[in-house]
């Protein structure tokens, strides 16, 4: 029987993965949602024919659609124990912002629980005549890329995928057992070099330390899993000497992640540095900490929701205060609005943007793309335009690879 592999989100943007390898056996990759007023879903699956589910990571763009395939359904789910963990608390909070148009609940979510099935890395899991493996994939801690083995083919799935060592995590793992016969891979920043990483953390570091000493206060806007936590060991380990706070789900996904100290590089650098920062759990305390020169760190990153939003309305008309955007800002996010939009210097906050990605950049999609056995398909995905033209040409001119440029709904023969 031919194995296909169906491209079920949107393959051409960063938004909803979801991705069905079919055969003898149907495995589904992913299901993410584009979060947006209205949270857009991948193509419509039957999950009375799904063998498999598999979770790549815990972001909404990759499993916040996940609970809709366990109203009925009650197939084995494939994930690490940190990646069900996270999916729950972002879950959690994806329902309370967007409950009126979800078509799920979370005794739904509760269902893929009981179904589901831990992995570790490097180890081969057999389900019937499937084999599946998960490498470590250095985005968040727990993530992974997806090995599926089926009807004599071998299919890489790189998920969100970071080349490079962060204050988090380790790089991740190319050292691959297998050869490919297809091979889907990111290309979030496959047109982009990241700047030097420690010349970047020097940067943030001394400006944050100016801001505080000439009476002002810095604010964070940091995704509240893996940006959050990198942000606080990056201070740590520079030695940061001014007050830290940390406010919102950043607060509930560092303990969380504390628990799962094997995910993470030095889990007892990450509890140093927690256990120094002041937490915020209350209106009155948001109140009272942003009268005083600080450093905040509080979710969302992109300026969505959160109690982000609370400190810039307070911080922005203050030329003393910095803002610093330290993640990727979607096109049509308050975050990159801000980023584009013309301020009078004199009266407003200086806004930075430095990146600490986790995603890898040109050089570290060819270190992938070189690492990969075999004479594998390649499927690029998860960028814009640009992205995903520079990552098909290296794949094509460095390497020699025959690759592929997918759409929403297509499917293609392996």
């Amino acid at each position: 029987m031919a194995v296909k592999l169906s491209f079920l989100g949107e393959p051409d943007k960063v938004g909803r993965s979801a991705y069905l390898v079919s055969g003898s056996r149907n495995i589904l990759i992913d299901y993410g949602v584009d979060i947006d007023k209205i949270p857009k879903f991948p193509k419509t699956v039957s999950v009375f024919e799904l063998d498999l589910f598999i979770i790549s990571h815990a972001h909404l763009d990759h499993m916040g659609a996940s609970p809709q395939l366990y109203v009925s359904g009650n197939m084995p789910c494939l994930l690490t124990h940190s990646t069900l963990d996270i999916s729950d608390i972002l879950i959690r909070d994806f329902m309370k912002l967007s409950g009126e148009y979800l078509t799920f609940e979370y005794i739904d979510f509760l269902n893929l629980e009981r179904n589901s099935n831990f992995m570790s890395y490097r180890i081969r899991y057999g389900y019937r005549d499937v084999g599946i493996k998960f490498y470590d994939a250095g985005h968040i801690p727990g993530s992974a890329q997806v090995v599926v083995e089926l009807d004599g083919k071998t299919i890489l799935y790189t998920g969100d995928i970071n080349t490079y060592e962060t204050r988090l995590l380790t790089p991740a793992d190319l050292d691959y057992d297998e050869e490919f016969d297809a091979v889907v891979i990111e290309s979030t920043y496959g047109d982009t070099r990241h700047p030097d990483r420690f010349e970047s953390e020097r940067m943030f570091v001394q400006l944050a330390r100016e801001t505080i000493e000439n009476g002002g206060t810095v604010l964070v806007p940091a995704f509240a899993v893996a940006r959050s936590q990198e942000i606080l060991l990056i201070l740590y380990e520079h030695r940061f000497e001014y007050p830290v706070v940390m406010d919102g789900m950043a607060i509930e996904v560092t303990k969380m992640l504390l628990s799962h100290g094997r995910y993470l590089k030095d889990v007892k650098k990450l509890r140093n540095a927690f256990d120094k920062a002041r937490k915020i759990y209350r209106w009155r305390e948001r109140k009272e900490v942003v009268k005083e020169p600080c450093l905040i760190i509080a979710p969302a990153g992109m300026l969505g929701g959160g109690s982000s939003v609370y400190y810039l309305n307070k911080l922005i008309k203050n030329p003393k205060n910095r803002i610093f955007l330290v993640g990727y800002q979607a096109p049509g996010s308050p975050g990159r609005s801000l980023l584009e939009s013309k301020r009078d210097e004199r009266k407003m906050a200086d806004i930075r943007y430095i990146r600490f990605s986790a995603h890898a950049d040109s050089i570290g999609i060819l270190k992938i793309l070189k690492s990969l056995n075999g004479d594998p398909k390649i499927f690029v995905v998860h960028g814009n335009k640009e992205s995903r033209l520079n990552v098909d040409m290296m794949a094509r001119e460095c390497c020699g690879y025959k690759v592929y440029l997918p759409r929403h709904g297509e499917v293609y023969k392996i």
